[in-house]
């Protein structure tokens, strides 16, 4: 009996003893944001019929444009009001197969790569919203953009020394039917994941 209690203290002194163990923390790796250069969009409005082009890194050139887009179907006798952002030869959009670009919140990351079924591609245009009016039925609105507020759309300048992330801040407005360009930023460190809205 005396046998068994030493080896139920033992036990348990070990089981307290490995239980008081401080088990080792792996660091969190945090990237930090680089050095950005924001520019105030002054909450432009894009109402249909017009457009606005902005140079986002202040090099003389213009990165991206927003314009809009009437598209008529006498087939199928519906019209299409659209919302486009386009990109310049030296900046780049990330595109998905179906030619739709990501909707990001604060502080999704936006990477240098290639990411989720993305490719980054220059001179490209994409539909964010679009009012479609046909002869049978009330108007409705399509695209992933159509219900944003505070969204960010993900951007890349393209350098002789590198790539430069950044976004533009959206929101779309289906009642007033206009699109919303709130502010924009681009790393001014080349090469490096940015984060949405910071």
């Amino acid at each position: 009996m005396k046998g068994f209690l030493n080896f139920a203290l033992i036990v348990f002194i070990l089981l307290v003893a490995n239980a008081c163990k401080k088990s080792a923390v792996k660091p969190v790796v945090v990237t930090p944001q680089p050095l950005m250069q924001y520019l105030n969009l002054k909450d432009s409005a894009i109402t249909f019929g017009k457009g606005a082009s902005f140079d986002l890194n202040n090099d003389g050139e213009k990165d991206v444009l927003f314009s809009t887009l009437l598209v008529g179907d006498p087939v199928e006798q519906k019209d299409k009001k659209q919302w486009f952002i386009s990109t310049s030869l030296s900046s780049n959009l990330p595109v998905n197969s179906a030619e739709r670009i990501p909707v990001m919140n604060h502080p999704d990351a936006i990477p240098v790569n290639n990411f989720s079924g993305y490719t980054w591609y220059n001179a490209a245009s994409i539909v964010l919203v679009q009012k479609t009016i046909t002869m049978m039925l009330p108007p409705y609105w399509e695209g992933d953009w159509k219900e944003s507020s505070h969204r960010y759309i993900p951007v890349q300048i393209i350098k002789p020394d590198g790539l430069y992330n950044g976004w533009v801040e959206v929101s779309f407005n289906t009642a007033t039917e206009k699109l919303i360009l709130h502010r924009s930023a681009v790393s001014l460190e080349a090469n490096k994941e940015v984060f949405a809205g910071k």
